[in-house]
């Protein structure tokens, strides 16, 4: 009996201890870390303001078993993601963003199978570097134990579990922001968005240019010639404006490729026989239908190649992936690409 007591007290006296051990132990938990950006605070601000782009900065994204869902839209206040993964150390939760402050402050809320509530990621964004160009990206967490004394023992690993994936979730997201063209896209006269580009059949003719207006004019005038003279002779029908695909773009030289898309009425895409002078270099290929990120450009066509860019960086940051290569429809006769009046339509397809 007197052992059975020994044990009753000792248990006693170790629950007092684990009781009032974890009083002292602070309610509340925050933990923080910090990286800096060279991009743009416009295209910073919209990678972090919804889940359109989470798998870059989040490590929630490493976890191979994870299934997820995403709200529409998936960016904004309300957004909400719901996961689930077998992985019992990712287990099953939900985000939602709750408060955005334009360019200043993202707070999502958090729920998961951790201890405590009132769980937040809070992402605060603020000039810095020199000229205040850069961008300082400070994710804070926070979570409310309250009165569980056993939330409150966990809190002491806090640093250690929520830190690391702060951590890592900032190196990610590093590397993420540097594959996105330095250019901004928020101060334009024309908005960018996804299009469907049908599928069609196109004569194709390669153009290396040294970086000299005249001799890009020349090339673009020369080849089209070449493939006029294809038209007219194999009674093709040209379909919309001329485009030109950029293959190269350097400080010396400028590769890119006259395409110019053709039907003929009674022949299916895999019956077509050309007759094509082998000296005009000229192929027929047929491109496939796809999704491309587009705008509309009016300027010099010195200009392109910061259209292309912009667009490329609000696709990637719309959580789109670039692929192949950027191309302008010519709204305008070829003489007139250097003047401010000379219209363009700008497109980069995308997976």
């Amino acid at each position: 009996m007197n052992r059975i007591y020994e044990i009753l007290v000792s248990l006693v006296v170790v629950v007092v201890v684990f009781a009032t051990v974890a009083l002292f132990l602070p309610s509340k938990r925050y933990v923080e870390h910090s990286v800096e950006s060279n991009r743009p605070m416009r295209t910073v601000f919209d990678v972090m303001n919804g889940f359109q782009r989470l798998d870059e900065w989040s490590v929630l994204r490493a976890d191979s078993m994870l299934k997820s869902q995403v709200s529409e839209p998936a960016g904004g206040v309300g957004a909400t993601m719901t996961y689930s993964s077998l992985n019992r150390s990712t287990g099953s939760g939900k985000w939602e963003l709750v408060e955005s402050e334009d360019e200043k402050k993202i707070k999502f809320k958090i729920e998961d199978g951790s201890q405590g509530s009132d769980k937040f990621l809070t992402v605060y964004l603020n000039r810095t570097g020199p000229m205040k160009r850069n961008v300082e990206i400070r994710q804070v967490y926070e979570v409310d134990y309250g009165w569980n004394l056993f939330g409150r023992y966990a809190g002491m690993y806090v640093e250690r579990n929520v830190g690391d994936k702060l951590k890592a979730g900032g190196k990610r997201l590093s590397t993420f922001l540097a594959t996105i063209p330095k250019l901004g896209y928020d101060s334009r006269e024309n908005p960018i968005a996804f299009v469907d580009v049908p599928g069609t059949n196109a004569l194709v003719a390669t153009v290396i240019s040294k970086r000299d207006n005249n001799e890009i004019a020349l090339g673009m005038t020369n080849k089209m010639a070449w493939i006029n003279k294809i038209i007219e002779a194999n009674g093709l029908r040209a379909e919309g404006p001329m485009r030109i695909v950029t293959n190269e773009f350097t400080t010396d030289t400028y590769s890119f490729d006259v395409v110019q898309p053709v039907s003929k009425g009674g022949q299916s895409d895999g019956e077509w026989t050309l007759n094509i002078d082998a000296a005009a270099e000229v192929t027929l290929e047929y491109i496939e239908p796809g999704r491309a990120a587009s705008t509309d450009y009016k300027g010099y066509a010195t200009g392109l190649e910061s259209e292309r860019q912009a667009v490329r960086a609000w696709a990637l940051v719309n959580g789109a992936s670039t692929r192949g290569r950027a191309y302008e429809e010519y709204l305008i006769p070829i003489p007139q690409m250097m003047t401010e009046d000379a219209k363009f339509k700008v497109y980069w397809p995308v997976k």
